[in-house]
């Protein structure tokens, strides 16, 4: 068998295609299965075509967005497409374990990245907040008991949604989808394995930090705003600036480093606390910090230091040259453990409710009850039953558990606090936006769980402010108006004054700008229905990363406690839950998962809850204690009712099904 090499002194030449770049790059490749030079050569699939010749190859090459180069067999006429130069060097001539490889191949050089567009004219500064596991009880949506002044004020100048919703009810997916600009089922993440930079995914997409990056916006932040490891490195450098203004490097960090790294004492004050709890730490400063004068910070406390380096410096930067800029900050609180000091807890009051409905709703499919990973046993003993509380676990502490989180509200209030004053010390708020959401919801004893993790109202509404004081009519109001997490990127963009992106960069945008909702909040909305989904598992499932499928603690393989797939490969998931909210109904549809193509069997469902929203104002105490406790679904005065919402529901979640498996129109063969 020849390998064939179209190769003219230092010039690759391509026949039947002008436009291939050219290249001074020699590879090398063996003259036997390429896999025996290098079997660890990635490529993309499907990345094995039949040409017959390498002009024709070449020209395949040209047709596929991500083909830098190919390598073409002249007996078998196998051409191999190659998306990096990496899988093109597959070895060496003096290569000992494959003496026989040759020269060969034919490379194109890919088109450079196009730099930034100069920002528009006029274009606005973006701040923007996200905090983990927050659920809209601030005082502003009716939580009396929290004390959240900053985001109040927030608040007060700006526009709080009262009806919005995120996509997934756990972190890496939500993030996924609303820092993609994309909903689950095309950035097809439902797990913590896999991300929107996957080949065959959203390669090309533009992030939403990276559309600004790319018009021309200084692009910088810390924290939890992708979930860590997916995408990769915090999608570095794609979606951030490498280099602060002075050509300093800024990389993105979650946990930072060197002056700006964590280093205060983790130790629980518990005094004057009757139940020692393991999920939440109340820290106080050390005797010697307080003696020395030094200062020592936690996790968020060290995030929130360095987005106000960073911002002060973008500040600066804007003013003397004109370059807007998007900074995000990402609190890792309230997510579990709540670890915060102690004066917030102390300040927040004693007298806390506890939830009115704590029973899983007798009628509802068991299927949609999670025994809380985070939480789990010692708070309650279901065993996946769903049932009420006893005397012997969690009874009596419940209130004090509730005061807890809301005391660690406040702790990532006062950080977003400290953030907002930097803007408006320095008069950037009135050119700058603001928006703040929770990446989900989070039960607080309701429906007798202590987590996220679910389809219902509480693991899917979240807490969404916007301020942009140049809309004077989206100052200090409310709306009912629905939204979800995914309008952040056309909203943001439009506030901004950009355009989205178009082609790879743009497809598939999940999202509607809330703008129109803004500038007439008591109006009818963008949209009639929100969308959210979220998966079960069983728990003997054995298609996963780790040593199980989800992070529960009880292993009951039953209807009555199925894992939330955390880490179960997404072709290998067992049901997904898809849920739709209008302006005064919900309902949800639990169907088997076709993990071929990646989409609910529709006409083999196995759970349906249909719930009445009447005079659901999104506001406390009502709003978390008065709805969703009787499943409708299948009774007869809402069977039309039933059925109609269901055909919608199966119409509105097509509309954001990308095609999976992804395929080529050009013929394959087998190499």
């Amino acid at each position: 068998m020849m390998i064939f090499s179209l190769l003219l002194g230092s010039m690759l030449v391509a026949v039947a295609s002008p436009t291939i770049l050219t290249s001074e790059t020699k590879i090398s490749a063996c003259n036997t299965k390429i896999q025996q030079c290098h079997p660890a050569a990635g490529s993309m699939p499907p990345d094995n075509y039949t040409a017959a010749s390498p002009e024709a190859c070449c020209t395949i090459c040209n047709t596929v967005a991500n083909c830098v180069g190919f390598i073409y067999q002249d007996e078998s006429r196998g051409c191999h497409l190659k998306s990096s130069m990496s899988d093109l060097v597959v070895c060496s001539s003096s290569d000992s374990a494959a003496p026989d490889c040759k020269p060969c191949g034919v490379v194109r050089t890919p088109p450079p990245t196009p730099g930034p567009k100069p920002a528009p004219k006029g274009a606005k500064n973006v701040l923007f907040v996200v905090s983990d596991d927050y659920r809209p009880s601030t005082n502003k949506y009716g939580v009396t008991a929290s004390v959240t002044p900053n985001l109040d004020k927030l608040a007060e100048t700006g526009i709080l949604f009262r009806h919005a919703y995120i996509q997934f009810s756990y972190c890496a997916p939500s993030r996924n989808s609303f820092m993609s600009g994309r909903r689950p089922d095309a950035t097809k993440v439902y797990n913590f394995n896999n991300h929107f930079r996957e080949q065959d995914v959203g390669s090309e997409w533009a992030s939403l930090p990276e559309h600004f990056k790319q018009n021309g916006y200084l692009v910088t932040g810390a924290g939890k705003l992708f979930h860590p490891g997916v995408p990769p490195n915090f999608d570095q450098p794609r979606s951030w600036s490498a280099q602060g203004p002075d050509g300093s490097p800024w990389p993105y960090e979650d946990q930072p480093s060197g002056d700006f790294r964590p280093n205060a004492s983790t130790k629980c004050d518990t005094s004057g606390i009757d139940f020692n709890d393991q999920h939440f730490c109340l820290t106080t400063p050390s005797e010697a910090s307080r003696e020395s004068g030094n200062a020592t910070y936690l996790l968020d406390e060290a995030v929130t230091n360095l987005v106000i380096s960073r911002l002060t410096t973008a500040i600066d930067n804007w003013k003397k040259t004109g370059q807007p800029f998007f900074v995000g900050l990402g609190t890792h609180r309230p997510h579990l453990p709540w670890v915060y000091p102690r004066h917030f807890f102390d300040a927040t009051g004693e007298d806390v409710a506890e939830a009115k409905h704590k029973e899983w709703p007798a009628n509802v499919p068991h299927l949609g009850f999670h025994d809380c990973a985070e939480m789990s046993h010692p708070y309650y003993d279901t065993n996946g039953q769903g049932t009420p509380f006893s005397d012997n676990d969690f009874s009596g502490h419940q209130a004090l558990m509730r005061r807890a989180y809301y005391g660690c509200l406040s702790y990532a209030d006062n950080l977003i606090g400290q953030a907002l004053a930097v803007l408006e010390s320095t008069g950037a708020d009135a050119h700058t936006v603001v928006s703040f959401v929770g990446d989900h919801g989070w039960h607080l004893g309701e429906h007798n769980m202590w987590c996220k993790m679910s389809t219902l109202e509480l693991g899917t509404r979240i807490p969404f402010l916007l301020r942009a004081p140049w809309i004077p009519s989206a100052v200090g109001v409310t709306t009912s108006a629905l939204a979800e997490a995914v309008d952040l990127y056309p909203t943001l963009s439009e506030l901004a004054g950009l355009e989205l992106p178009t082609g790879p960069a743009g497809e598939y945008l999940g999202g509607t700008s809330l703008v129109p909702v803004m500038q007439n909040p008591d109006g009818p909305g963008v949209k009639s229905v929100a969308l959210s989904q979220f998966p079960r598992c069983w728990q003997n499932n054995t298609h996963h990363t780790g040593s199980k499928p989800g992070d529960e603690n009880n292993r009951t393989a039953s209807w009555e406690n199925m894992a939330d797939c955390h880490w179960t490969d997404r072709e290998y998931i067992d049901y997904m839950g898809y849920r739709m909210r209008t302006g005064n109904m919900s309902i949800t549809q639990w169907s088997p998962w076709n993990g071929t193509t990646l989409e609910a069997i529709w006409d083999k469902p196995v759970g349906i809850e249909l719930y009445l929203h009447v005079g659901d104002d999104g506001m406390a105490p009502a709003a978390f204690d008065d709805f969703e406790n009787i499943n409708l679904a299948g009774q007869p005065e809402y069977a039309a009712v039933q059925a109609s919402l269901l055909a919608q529901l199966k119409v509105e979640v097509a509309k954001w099904r990308t095609p999976w498996p992804v395929t080529s129109t050009a013929t394959t063969t087998e190499q």
